[in-house]
C-alpha cells in the first residue's frame, strides 16, 4: 500500500494522456507493460545521413552473407527474425520493421535505437554486428542472438531462472545480483550520456550460463548534443512515454528538461519493487488510473516480509521528487551491495539472538543460593558461560560486517547486561567489572551494585584474614619439626646434667648441695637459651609456639621458684628435686590438656621420675636425669612430624 497524499496530475496533463493512449493502436487500455513510443519531432533529424550512407544487406539471395531461417518474434512494430551468417558460421538476429508499418518514423526509430545500441559494447548489452538497409531500402539491425529467458518469465515463475543465477541464499538475494548487473550497463550508457528510459522485466534477458542483457534501447534518450542529429535528445521529450506499470513521474509528464541519471535510477527502484512484492511500481484497473499513480508516485509502506533497509532503498529510489532519489546509478548500487552484506550482518544478529534468548532463560533460572547444593550448578554455569561466548561472538562478527547494525548493538549491550547481572549475583566482582567496562554507556545501577559487593567482599576479605591468623595462630603443626629439634637438645642438656652432677659426686669433686643444686640450674638454663635463641625464626612464627616456649621458661622459673624455696626452708636437695619433676609432670599435663594431647605420655616420665627419686632418694639424680632425657625425647618424638 501507498502512504501520503500527492498532488493529481492537473486536466491539461491528463487530456494529453487521453489523446496519447486512444491514438496508440498498439495500447490496451487495460494493459499497463507495454511502451509508450514519444513522438519526437521530425524536424531535428538530418535524413541524408540516414539510408543514403547504409551499406546493403541482402538477406534472400542465395549467395547473400545472412540466410533467414526463422522468425524469434514481432512487435507492433519491429521483427526479429533468426538468421544464419554463412561467413563466420554462426547464428544472428535481424530487426526489421514490419512491411505494413515501415515509413520515415519507424526508420527513423530503429536507425536511432541501432545507433545507441552500436556505441554501447558493454557485457551486458546486447552487441551490434552491422547496420544496413534491404532490397527495400527498408533498416535491418544485425545483431547477436541472445538466448534463454526474459526476466519477466523468471520473476512470473513461468520459467525456472537459469542454474548460474541459483547461487545466492535464497530467490531475493538471485534477483538482486541480476539487478546488479542491470546496474552495470544502465551505469556504462549513463557515461556515454545515454539514458534507457525503460528498464522493466521484459527488456532484460538471463541466459543459461549466467548472462544478463538489457535489451530495447527504443526509447532510449541523449542528455547530450553530438550536433549529429543521429541520436534523440531528452529535451526533445515533451510528452509521456515510457512503460505505465514502471514510468518514473517526469517521464509520465513529459518533463524532458529533467530527465538525467535518476531517471533511470527510479525505474531501476520500480524493478526491486517488482522483485520484493511481485508486482509492478505502478498498479491500476486502466492506463489512465495507473498514469495517475506513477505521477504522484508515493512512497510504499512495505509489509514485514520485505526487509526494512530494502523498502527504504525503493522509496528512495523512486521517490516523486528526482532530487531526492539516489544521484546516480552507483550509489543504488552500492546501497543493494551494503544490503546484501547487512543482510549478512543481520543474518548472525538473528542467530545471535536466539542463543541470547536460551540464555535469558538460563541466566533467569539460575539460583545462586542453591548452587553449592545441586549437582548440576556447574553444567548450568558452564552453559550459561557457553551460550553468552557464542551470542556475543555472533553480534560483534554482525557488527564487524555492519557496525550500525542496531539489532546487533542492542542484543550485545543486553547480553553483556545479562552477565554482569550473572557475574553480581555470584559475587564475582572482578568478571562484573571487566564487563561493566565493555558496555558502550555507563548503567549507574550496576556500578552502584558492584561497590556494594566490593565493599561487602572487601569486609569478608577482612573477616577471613581474621580467621586465617587465628588459625594460624593455634596450628599447633608449625614449626613443629624445629620443636622435634630443639627438644632433642633439651634432652641431653636435661637429662644429661644430673648424670654429671652424680659423676662429680661419686669423684669426689662435689656434693648434693643446693650450690651445686643452683650451679645445675644455671647450666641447664644458659642451654635452654642458647637453644632457643638459635632456633628463634622457627620457633616463634606463630603464637601457638611462641606460648609453648613461654610456658617451658615458666616452668624452668618455676622450679627455681622451688629450689630457693626449698634452700631457705632448709628442705634436703634430693626431695627438692623430685618435687621438682612432680612440678614438671602437672605442667606437661597441663600443656597435653590444652595444646597437644600427645604430651601425656611425657608427663607420666616425669611423673615416674618424681616418684622414684621420693623413693629411692640416694638414685635421685639417677631418676632425675632418665626423666628429664625420657620426657624431653617423647615430645621430641611426637613432634617429628606435623599432627594432622
Amino acid at each position: 500500500m501507498t502512504t501520503d497524499t500527492a498532488v493529481a496530475p492537473d486536466p491539461e496533463l491528463i487530456s494529453k494522456w487521453e489523446t496519447i493512449v486512444s491514438q496508440d493502436e498498439t495500447i490496451d487500455t487495460g494493459d499497463v507493460s507495454k511502451t509508450i513510443m514519444h513522438r519526437r519531432p521530425f524536424e531535428t533529424f538530418r535524413r541524408q545521413t540516414m539510408i543514403g550512407n547504409l551499406p546493403r544487406i541482402d538477406s534472400d539471395r542465395e549467395l547473400s552473407e545472412f540466410k533467414i531461417t526463422d522468425t524469434l518474434g514481432q512487435g507492433g512494430m519491429g521483427l526479429v527474425r533468426l538468421a544464419r551468417q554463412t561467413s563466420l558460421w554462426r547464428d544472428v538476429a535481424i530487426k526489421t520493421i514490419i512491411d505494413e508499418q515501415v515509413d520515415a518514423e519507424s526508420t527513423h526509430d530503429l536507425l536511432r535505437e541501432s545507433w545507441i545500441t552500436g556505441m554501447l559494447e558493454h557485457p551486458n548489452i546486447v552487441p551490434i554486428h552491422a547496420l544496413g538497409v534491404d532490397e527495400n531500402d527498408a533498416p535491418m539491425l544485425v545483431m547477436k542472438r541472445v538466448e534463454g529467458i526474459s526476466w519477466q518469465q523468471a520473476l512470473s515463475g513461468q520459467k525456472e531462472i537459469p542454474e548460474p543465477f541459483q547461487g545466492g541464499r535464497d530467490r531475493l538475494e538471485n534477483h538482486i545480483q541480476i539487478l546488479i548487473q542491470v546496474c552495470n550497463a544502465v551505469q556504462f550508457a549513463h557515461s556515454k550520456g545515454i539514458i534507457h528510459c525503460d528498464l522493466k522485466p521484459e527488456n532484460i534477458m538471463l541466459g543459461e550460463f549466467g548472462e544478463v542483457y538489457l535489451l530495447d534501447w527504443g526509447i532510449a534518450v541523449s542528455i547530450e548534443d553530438d550536433e549529429s542529429g543521429r541520436l534523440p535528445l531528452a529535451s526533445d521529450v515533451t510528452e509521456l512515454c515510457g512503460t505505465p506499470a514502471f514510468v518514473p513521474p517526469e517521464l509520465a509528464a513529459g518533463e524532458g528538461q529533467l530527465i538525467d541519471e535518476r531517471t533511470d535510477v527510479y525505474l531501476l527502484g520500480a524493478l526491486l519493487h517488482k522483485i520484493v512484492t511481485g508486482e509492478p511500481r505502478h498498479l491500476g484497473l486502466t492506463v489512465m488510473a495507473t498514469l495517475v499513480n506513477a505521477f504522484q508516485s508515493q512512497p510504499v509502506d512495505y509489509d514485514d516480509s520485505v526487509p526494512d533497509e530494502l523498502g527504504a532503498i525503493c522509496n528512495r529510489a523512486t521517490h516523486a521528487d528526482i532530487n531526492e532519489r539516489y544521484p546516480d546509478v552507483e550509489a543504488f548500487r552500492r546501497a543493494l551491495l551494503d544490503f546484501l552484506q547487512h543482510r549478512d550482518s543481520q543474518r548472525l544478529s538473528d542467530e545471535a539472538r536466539a542463543r541470547l534468548e536460551t540464555l535469558r532463560d538460563r541466566v533467569e533460572d539460575d539460583d545462586p543460593a542453591s548452587g553449592a547444593d545441586d549437582l548440576g550448578a556447574d553444567d548450568t554455569t558452564a552453559e550459561i558461560y557457553r551460550l553468552f561466548a557464542e551470542c556475543r561472538f555472533g553480534f560483534e562478527q554482525a557488527l564487524t560486517i555492519w557496525e550500525k547494525n542496531k539489532e546487533a548493538v542492542q542484543g550485545l549491550r543486553q547480553a553483556l547486561a545479562l552477565m554482569i547481572d550473572f557475574e553480581l549475583r555470584h559475587r564475582d566482582a572482578k568478571a562484573a567489572a571487566l564487563l561493566i567496562d565493555e558496555l558502550p554507556e555507563r548503567r549507574p545501577e550496576f556500578e552502584a551494585r558492584l561497590a556494594v559487593l566490593r565493599e561487602e567482599l572487601a569486609e569478608e576479605a577482612k573477616e577471613m584474614q581474621r580467621h586465617k591468623q587465628i588459625s594460624e595462630d593455634v596450628d599447633i603443626t608449625l614449626a613443629s619439626r624445629q620443636r622435634s629439634i630443639m627438644c632433642v637438645f633439651l634432652g641431653f642438656l636435661f637429662g644429661g646434667t644430673p648424670f654429671i652432677n652424680h659423676w662429680l659426686i661419686e669423684q669426689g669433686w662435689a656434693t648434693l648441695t643446693f650450690q651445686d643444686y643452683f650451679t645445675q640450674f644455671a647450666a641447664i638454663s644458659i642451654g635452654a637459651i642458647i637453644v632457643v635463641t638459635l632456633m628463634r625464626k622457627r620457633l616463634f612464627q606463630n603464637a601457638i609456639n611462641t606460648r609453648i616456649i613461654i610456658s617451658i621458661f615458666i616452668i624452668l622459673g618455676g622450679c627455681l621458684i622451688m629450689r630457693v624455696l626449698g634452700f631457705f626452708l632448709g628442705l634436703d636437695p634430693a626431695g627438692c628435686i623430685a618435687l621438682e619433676n612432680g612440678l614438671l609432670s602437672f605442667g606437661l599435663a597441663m600443656m597435653a590438656a590444652s595444646v597437644d594431647h600427645r604430651l601425656w605420655p611425657a608427663s607420666l616420665a616425669f611423673l615416674a621420675g618424681a616418684i622414684g627419686g621420693s623413693i629411692y632418694p640416694e638414685s635421685i639424680l639417677h631418676f632425675d636425669g632418665a626423666s628429664n632425657a625420657a620426657a624431653l625425647w617423647i615430645i621430641a618424638w611426637v613432634w617429628r612430624e606435623p599432627n594432622d
